[in-house]
């Protein structure tokens, strides 16, 4: 089983503490941008690339990524159960995602999160997440979409792309990856074709 853990916060290193073999993505060092089924896409040092996982808790405020896989969302919150397993099975949710209140809470639902996740028993439910206010706005064109995706991430900044995501799709990365390391994914351009001449006179 490939277990990853989105965030750095209480709630990530209370999971890390009780999955001790799990990857944690963790910013400054890692930052998730996007994903898709059993991937996560993360930037670091070395540039853009995949982490394969079977099983995942995000931690970290990032609505995009669970939108990205198909999470259900309900009042701005990712649906979750009582252990914290998304609408999507072996991803699951806690703590700032979740609008946990209190590094404590955060903390309290990431144990939780973590033992079902890895098949323990489970001691204690997750109380149904508090709703997010959604703004309310015309739905964005290209230009603007792309402007408030580069803007730094936070609380208003979340809130609106998430909305806007709901509106359409595929959905938005969940932050801003740089160009270079992106295009470094593409790998080498293929050799240059051979110049053509005409063959033949031009009348």
């Amino acid at each position: 089983m490939s277990v990853v853990i989105i965030g750095g916060g209480p709630a990530g290193r209370a999971a890390l503490a009780l999955l001790p073999g799990a990857r944690l993505v963790a910013r400054p060092a890692v930052t998730a941008w996007h994903a898709t089924p059993g991937r996560i896409w993360v930037e670091d040092a070395s540039g853009v690339h995949a982490l394969p996982f079977t099983r995942l808790l995000l931690c970290a405020d990032e609505p995009l990524l669970l939108l990205a896989l198909g999470c259900a969302f309900a009042h701005g919150r990712p649906v979750v159960d009582g252990r914290g397993e998304t609408s999507v099975p072996g991803i699951f949710a806690a703590g700032a995602i979740l609008g946990a209140a209190t590094p404590e809470a955060a903390a309290l639902q990431a144990g939780i999160a973590a033992r079902a996740l890895a098949g323990q028993p489970v001691q204690g439910a997750i109380a149904p997440p508090p709703p997010r206010p959604l703004p309310e706005a015309p739905r964005r064109d290209p230009g603007a979409m792309a402007a408030l995706l580069g803007t730094p991430p936070g609380p208003a900044r979340n809130a609106a792309a998430l909305a806007e995501a709901l509106r359409q799709s595929p959905p938005a990365p969940a932050r801003p990856v740089g160009f270079a390391a992106l295009a470094a994914l593409a790998g080498a351009p293929p050799d240059p074709l051979p110049a053509q001449a005409d063959q033949e006179a031009l009348a």
